[in-house]
């Protein structure tokens, strides 16, 4: 009896364990609402939204992982008075936002240690495998993204970094040259 008691107690705890395991993994990280919480990322956060981008981000973080590079309200107003956004249709938009993801999760760490020329993102997938890609690298001690449309980024600051998903702050809304050459 005796046996058969912790035979039972065993495969009841490794029952419950899986089922947290599988729990754990199944949670999402609000992206929105982390965005909102830094403040200065509403229209970022408002676009992903409004285009159903959140949708992408969402799938890709509960596998591969995610890193979301976010322009701030004020990079948007500053693209905005460009007049460049509103001469793009509807899924233009959508590929520009896409470009702001890359489906995979590069913590801080791997972030300032990144060197990829050929740096492929959410837009990527969505379209053909050799466009919408920026490249990532170092200067000067900060991490750099060019895109290819003459509006290099400099990534400012850590929004959110935890497996699966890093958000960090950048100078500017990408530009993917496919749209902006």
């Amino acid at each position: 009896m005796g046996f058969s008691s912790n035979l039972h107690i065993t495969l009841f705890t490794t029952f419950i364990y899986f089922q947290l395991l599988s729990l754990q993994l199944t949670l999402s990280v609000d992206i929105t609402k982390v965005l909102s919480d830094n403040q200065n990322f509403n229209i970022f956060s408002s676009l992903l939204l409004a285009s159903g981008v959140i949708e992408d981000f969402n799938r890709v973080q509960n596998s591969a992982g995610v890193t979301i590079f976010a322009p701030s309200d004020a990079d948007f107003d500053k693209l905005s008075q460009s007049g460049k956004l509103q001469s793009l249709t509807a899924d233009q938009k959508v590929l520009v936002l896409k470009f702001h993801g890359v489906p995979s999760y590069y913590p801080e760490p791997v972030l300032k240690t990144l060197v990829n020329p050929f740096q492929p993102t959410l837009a990527t997938e969505a379209t053909s495998a050799g466009s919408y890609r920026f490249s990532i690298s170092k200067f000067k001690g900060y991490v750099v993204i060019r895109t290819g449309a003459g509006n290099g980024s400099v990534v400012l600051k850590t929004l959110y970094d935890r497996k699966p998903v890093a958000i960090y702050s950048v100078s500017n809304v990408l530009l993917p040259r496919e749209l902006f050459q």
